[in-house]
C-alpha cells in the first residue's frame, strides 16, 4: 500500500534553534511510516545538521521541495507568502500539511506548530517588550504597521478563519493559553524535544558553577544573569559562569565581552560550541540559570535539567513548566539571589531539588517527543 504523504513547511533549517531541532526530530518520527516531503526555501545540509542535533536523516528519508524565496525574506509578515502560495497551491498532492514552525493557512485542514506566537500584535508586545532601535520605532502600532501586516496577508491571500479550522500544537501550556485567549483556538501541548545525551557525572565531582545557555541578544537577559550571580559572590560563594550561544546582536556581544573582562575571574563566554564539548561543560556544572522573561518553553533550560543541573528561571513563560518548583523560579533579582543562596547552602534542598528535576525531565525526552508527533498525525489522518 502507498504511504500517506506528509508534507513538512519550514521556511530554513539552519543551525543554532528550537524550530530547527523540532523539525528534525519530526522527521525521524515520520520517516519509517509515512512519505515525508520539506517545503523549504533552502535546502538543508542534513551531515551538518545531523552533527549538530544528534540526528541521523539521510536523503533517502525526506524529499525536497524547494521553491526560490521572495527578495524580502527577512520581513516576517512578508517573508513567508511564497511558502502559503506553493501551499495552497500543492495541497491536495499530499495526505498531511504540517507547519513546523507557527501558524499557517494552507487552503485546507492541517497541523500547525505554534512555537513562538509572535504571530499577533498584542503577543508580539508580551514577548518582546524591548525591541531594539529600529524595530522599535517599526513594531509601534502605525498606519504603516497596520498596511505592512495586511500586505503580508494578502501576498499570502491568509484566511483567519481557515487557520483556525487547523489541529494546533503548542510547546507549552502558557503558549496554549496565550493562544486560546487572543484566538479562541483549542490547543494541544507537545512539550519540544530536549537533548538528553550528557556525561553521567556524580554530584560531588561537578564544579560549583553555573551554565546560561542562549544567543547572545538582549531579550535573554544575560545582564540580569550576571547581576544576580555577581551579587551572590559577594555573599561570599564562589561560583562562576559560563555562557554558551551565538551572537547574534554585534553590539549586544561587544557590551557583554566588555563586561566579561572586568569579570573575567569568573566569566567565560563560550561561544556556540559543538554537540559533545557544549554536552560536556553543561554536565560538569551543578547549576544553571535562565534571564530571558516568558521564554514560550525554553530549550536551554530543558538541556541543562536533561544535564542534572539545578536551574533557576524567571516567573512567566514555558520555563516555569520545566522546573515547575517555587524555589527555583524568581520574581525579581532579588529574589534570584535569595533563593539561590537558600540552596547553595543546604544539602538536603540540593538532593530535593535534583530529584525533582529528573522527575520533570522525562517529560521532555526525544523519544517520547517522537512518540507522540506518530500518536498525533496518526489521529489527524484516522
Amino acid at each position: 500500500m502507498d504511504r500517506p504523504k506528509v508534507a513538512l513547511i519550514h521556511s530554513e533549517l539552519v543551525i543554532g534553534g528550537g524550530p530547527e531541532l523540532i523539525t528534525l526530530q519530526i522527521i525521524e518520527a515520520l520517516k519509517d511510516s509515512y512519505d515525508v516531503y520539506l517545503i523549504t526555501y533552502h535546502r538543508p545540509n542534513f551531515e551538518q545538521l545531523n552533527a549538530f542535533y544528534d540526528t541521523k536523516i539521510s536523503s533517502k528519508d525526506i524529499e525536497i521541495l524547494q521553491i526560490s524565496p521572495p527578495f524580502f525574506k527577512k520581513a516576517a509578515a512578508l517573508g513567508g507568502y511564497k511558502l502559503a502560495r506553493f501551499c495552497q497551491k500543492k495541497s491536495s498532492n499530499f495526505d498531511l500539511m504540517f507547519s513546523v514552525y507557527n501558524p499557517m493557512d494552507f487552503g485546507v485542514k492541517g497541523i500547525q506548530y505554534i512555537i513562538d506566537p509572535n504571530f499577533n500584535e498584542q503577543l508580539l508586545q508580551i514577548l518582546n517588550p524591548y525591541p531594539q532601535k529600529f524595530k522599535r520605532w517599526f513594531y509601534r502600532n502605525s498606519l504603516l504597521r497596520k498596511a505592512y501586516l495586511n500586505l503580508g496577508a494578502y501576498l499570502s491571500n491568509f484566511s483567519l478563519e481557515r487557520m483556525k479550522q487547523n489541529l494546533s500544537l503548542v510547546d507549552s501550556d502558557w503558549t496554549g493559553d496565550l493562544t486560546k485567549k487572543f484566538f479562541g483556538i483549542e490547543t494541544r501541548t507537545v512539550y519540544p524535544p530536549v537533548p538528553d545525551k550528557f556525561p553521567d557525572i556524580p554530584w560531588d565531582k561537578k564544579k560549583d558553577g553555573f551554565i546560561c545557555i542562549g544567543r547572545i541578544t538582549p531579550d535573554k537577559k544575560l545582564d540580569r544573569v550576571i547581576t544576580i550571580l555577581k551579587e551572590v559572590r559577594e555573599k561570599g560563594w564562589d561560583v562562576h559562569l559560563h555562557i554558551i550561544g551565538s551572537a547574534c546582536n554585534v553590539e549586544y556581544r561587544k557590551y557583554l565581552e566588555h563586561v566579561c573582562h572586568k569579570n573575567q575571574e569568573w566569566i567565560f563566554i563560550e561561544g556556540n560550541i559543538p554537540g559533545e564539548r557544549k554536552s560536556g561543560i553543561i554536565a560538569e556544572h551543578k547549576f544553571g540559570i535562565h534571564g530571558k522573561d516568558n521564554e514560550p518553553f525554553g530549550i536551554a533550560v530543558g538541556e541543562m535539567v536533561n544535564a542534572g543541573c539545578i536551574v533557576w528561571v524567571p516567573n512567566g513563560g514555558g520555563q516555569v513548566e520545566i522546573v515547575r518548583h517555587p524555589a527555583l523560579i524568581y520574581h525579581n533579582e532579588v529574589d534570584a539571589v535569595n533563593k539561590i543562596e537558600s540552596i547553595l547552602q543546604s544539602q538536603p534542598l540540593q538532593v530535593e531539588m535534583r530529584d525533582h528535576l529528573k522527575t520533570q525531565s522525562r517529560k521532555f525526552s526525544p523519544a517520547r517527543f517522537r512518540a507522540e508527533i506518530r500518536e498525533v498525525v496518526n489521529q489527524f489522518l484516522t
